[in-house]
C-alpha cells in the first residue's frame, strides 16, 4: 500500500468519525460504513498520486519541447521565441 492510499484511507475513516460525532451518533455505529470509506479515500489517494506523477511528467515534457522549439527559432528562424 503506497503512501497515496494510506493516507486517503486515514482520511476516509476520518470523514466517517467526524460524521458521527458532528450526528452525535456511537463513533463505530456502522463499522462497514468505516471500511468503505477507507476504501474509497484509499482510491482516491491512489488516483491522486497517479494524476500528480502523470501531470508532472507532462509539464517535464512541455518544458522539453519548448526548450528545442527555442533552439530551432533562435537559430534565425522567421517567428521569435514567445518570451
Amino acid at each position: 500500500m503506497g503512501s497515496g492510499a494510506l493516507f486517503g484511507a486515514i482520511i476516509g475513516v476520518g470523514v466517517q468519525f467526524y460524521s458521527n460525532a458532528v450526528r452525535k451518533l456511537p463513533l463505530w455505529q456502522s463499522p462497514w460504513e468505516h471500511v468503505l470509506y477507507a476504501g474509497i479515500g484509499a482510491y482516491a489517494g491512489t488516483k491522486l498520486v497517479e494524476y500528480t506523477d502523470r501531470t508532472a511528467a507532462e509539464v517535464d515534457e512541455m518544458i522539453k519541447l519548448r526548450a528545442e522549439k527555442n533552439k530551432v527559432l533562435d537559430r534565425g528562424a522567421a517567428v521569435p521565441p514567445l518570451q
